[in-house]
């Protein structure tokens, strides 16, 4: 057994898996590319800064790197140059795709030692929730809601932004409030249990009889008209739940109401956490849509629940992702 309690083969299985899935989902993310007549030395280069960010992403719930990191950190001091590493990604996206920037650069090290910062005074002031814990969840958040870090990565144009401040903002999330602020109940795991599975169904089978009635008698959805493909389906489903639902369930659900149900009663909790969500989504558009609101507030409340039921993030990641899959496939 090793220091966290974990067998070398249950180690081993999961930091293989965690590879394998960033492998996998880097080489998804370049034949897309490929397929957009994107390539030659930048293509190589933002897929090996994928691959890199990636790995964390999947390796911190799939292994108990984050046990190891705690301890780490603990007894070698090393919290900035352990979380400066984040860097490395982007340095060798500079390169190789030639758009260096020290003003990129610069945003991004602020981006990551900003909560750092913060979370190491909250740690000197005591347990959570402290005011910095709130505030370092804003400076994680904000950034990234405002779209202030797209400039960080301008090659190729359109989404590639997206996917990859996603995927810095979860690992940053996990790494600076486990490992670093020592948050209890945050619950990243990619593990699926049948625990996780039940809630997951009866939370998105509840949630839609709400949902699909409001949705129609306000005119916010419609029945859609394309063809089934179920290739589609998956391949949707999929890269929704790796960079819309983990990266938001993290943060709505295993930082903001898990912070706020310490000082809170815990439906309160789920509550306040839900409408914090639902009017997250006021940008989400042209213009802003109290139906959009109303709608994801609503969704919100049965993710919360799922998280809060099954004691982990998992659940929360599928009924999201499935939501988010339906509803683009047969309503849009």
């Amino acid at each position: 057994m090793n220091a966290s309690g974990r067998a070398p083969s249950s180690t081993w299985i999961g930091g293989s898996v965690g590879v394998a899935c960033a492998l996998a989902a880097a080489l998804v993310g370049a034949r897309l590319a490929a397929q957009r007549g994107y390539g030659g030395a930048a293509l190589v280069a933002a897929i090996v800064s994928l691959f890199l960010l990636l790995l964390p992403y999947f390796l911190l719930g799939t292994t108990d790197l984050s046990a190891r990191l705690a301890t780490w950190m603990e007894t070698r001091r090393v919290h900035v140059v352990s979380v400066g590493a984040l860097l490395l990604p982007y340095l060798v996206y500079a390169v190789g795709s030639g758009g260096f920037s020290w003003r990129a650069l610069v945003k991004l090290a602020g981006y990551i030692l900003l909560p750092l910062l913060l979370l190491l005074s909250a740690d000197r002031s005591g347990p959570p929730p402290r005011w910095h814990d709130a505030l370092a969840v804003l400076a994680l958040w904000l950034p990234l809601e405002l779209g202030w870090l797209r400039d960080v990565w301008p090659w190729p144009a359109g989404s590639g932004a997206y996917t990859m401040n996603a995927i810095l903002g979860v690992v940053a999330a996990v790494i600076l409030f486990v490992p670093v602020r020592r948050l209890e109940g945050v619950g990243y795991s990619f593990a699926i249990r049948r625990t996780d599975l039940r809630e997951a169904f009866w939370n998105l089978l509840i949630f839609s009889c709400i949902a699909i009635p409001i949705g129609f008698a306000t005119d916010f959805i419609a029945v859609g008209h394309k063809a089934f493909d179920l290739v589609r389906f998956v391949g949707q489903f999929l890269g929704i739940l790796l960079v819309v639902a983990v990266p938001e369930e993290l943060l709505f659900r295993g930082l903001i109401q898990n912070l706020l149900q310490r000082v809170l009663p815990a439906t309160y909790a789920l509550i306040v956490a839900a409408l914090i969500f639902g009017a997250s989504h006021l940008n989400n558009g042209p213009a802003p849509d109290w139906r959009y609101v109303l709608l994801a507030s609503i969704a919100g409340v049965f993710y919360g629940r799922a998280y809060r039921r099954s004691g982990g993030l998992m659940a929360a990641f599928l009924v999201h992702a499935a939501v988010d899959t339906i509803w683009r496939e047969f309503f849009r």
